[in-house]
Parts: C-alpha cells; structure tokens; sequence
C-alpha cells in the first residue's frame, strides 16, 4: 500500500492487513472470516469495498440513512442496475425485468427520505450488510467465491434463494469432452462440482432468504475499464456525470496528498 494512500486511510479509521491473501478471491474469503469474527452489534452495517469503485459525494451517507430506515434489510447496494421482476419471480426461479434500475412494473420500489431504492437482483463484491447477516451467511458468501466465473452473481442469487446456475451450465462444466481440450478437463469438472454443490446450498427456508435493495441511480460507478460512460444494462446511470465526479475526485485526493499516475 502506498504511503500516502494508506496515511489518508489511517487518519479515518483503523487499518487491518489480510493475512492469508495471494488472489482477489482468497483476500475476499480470508476477509469475511476476520470481519465476522470480530465483536460487535448485529444490526452493525459493513460496507465491502474493491478499489476500483468511484463514488458519489453523498453515496454512503444514504446509506446509512437507508439502514437506519429498514433496520430489517440486511443487504444494501450502490452498484448494480438489474432488477427483480417480483410479479414473476417464482420459487427458485430468479425472473429480471428487461430495463434496469426502479423502471417500469414489476419493479418494488421504495423511497427512502428522497432516494429510491428498489428490489436488486445482483452486483459485485462491493456491497453493505449487517454484522448478523454476514455471520449467518458466512459459510454461503465464502463457499460462492469458489464457483467460478461471476461468482459474485452466482453469491446473490444464492443468498436469496434462487437457483445460482442453469442445469445446462452445469452440465456443461460436468461433461467438457470434445467441448475442450483434454488438459481443461479437470478444472471445468471441478467447477462442475462445485456448481453442483451450490445448488442445495442456495435451497434456503424462507425466514433466510435475503432481501437486497439497490439505488436508483447507482451511487457508485466501477472503473475497471477507465468508462464513465452510462451503465451498458440501463441509461439510468446518465442521471450522473461520472466524468465530474472522478475530476472531483481527483482534486480531493490532491488536496490531501495523494498522487496520481496515468493522467487525470
């Protein structure tokens, strides 16, 4: 960690080092081990953050303002534009609606002291829970890491109780003969396994299958390709100029000390 950066980080709070990582997928699992281990109140919000997320100005203060309001949703998120068609959801079958965000019918939408949030299907692995929800599902959100591909997708899915995979995609990790080379067959039927594995484990009694709830507009924007352009899934995301908020960004970094390469 560069010095400057984790100087601003330490004037804000306390720094903790990950002590078994070595992938972005161990430091995860190896992370949610020692947060849930830690003390502290159950109704605690935990806010997971990956380092190339840019956010809005006033993002996590409403946040927690929406924590404070619906103490009994255990999973809030800035990021993810793909929405639960709740009339047509059913069971274990995970239905989205064709446009993202709070649009059109089908769409649970609430409003929650002038921000709408709505009924999320998925995001990444940046997101907010409480203490008690990541405690209960310590077991599932570690075990997600290890599906493979879009985990993070497969992880939400399984934490409401929807199935995370297509029996075909799973089938078609169990049988990768004359789909691929012979030397990838024993990693697609490892994947395979552990696909079929997820699939019980997603089968979730009803008092545990978890509710999300996403903001409309996101509130905070992922920058692994350098675009700040709308959200591909949804135009909702233009409701934000992302472009002022990285300059904004970068001049408070500035003014703290902190350098940056490759440009502004």
């Amino acid at each position: 960690m560069p010095h400057d950066r984790l100087r601003v980080m330490e004037a804000y709070g306390e720094v903790r080092a990950v002590r078994r990582g070595g992938s972005d997928r161990s430091s995860y699992r190896e992370m949610l081990a020692d947060e849930a281990a830690r003390p502290g109140e159950g109704a605690d919000l935990i806010w997971l953050a990956e380092d190339d997320y840019i956010y809005t100005d006033d993002s996590l203060t409403r946040l927690v303002t929406a924590a404070e309001d619906r103490p009994e949703v255990d999973y809030l998120m800035l990021y993810g534009s793909f929405a639960v068609d709740v009339d047509r959801s059913r069971g274990r079958r995970l239905t989205l609606l064709p446009q993202g965000g709070s649009d059109g019918p089908g769409a649970a939408v609430v409003d929650i002291r002038g921000t709408t949030w709505f009924r999320i299907a998925s995001t990444t692995s940046t997101y907010g829970l409480r203490r008690r929800a990541l405690r209960e599902d310590l077991r599932l959100l570690r075990f997600g890491a290890l599906t493979g591909g879009a985990w993070d997708d497969a992880t939400c899915r399984m934490l409401q109780g929807f199935l995370p995979f297509a029996p075909g995609v799973v089938r078609s990790d169990l049988l990768p003969f004359g789909r691929e080379p012979v030397s990838g067959w024993p990693r697609s039927i490892a994947r395979g396994l552990v696909r079929s594995a997820a699939v019980p484990m997603s089968r979730r009694p009803s008092s545990r299958r978890r509710t999300f709830l996403g903001s409309d507009p996101e509130l905070a924007f992922h920058m692994e390709d350098g675009d700040v352009s709308p959200h591909p899934a949804s135009t909702r995301t233009s409701k934000i100029d992302w472009a002022t908020v990285a300059a904004e960004s970068i001049q408070w970094g500035r003014d703290r000390g902190i350098r940056f390469e490759g440009g502004s």
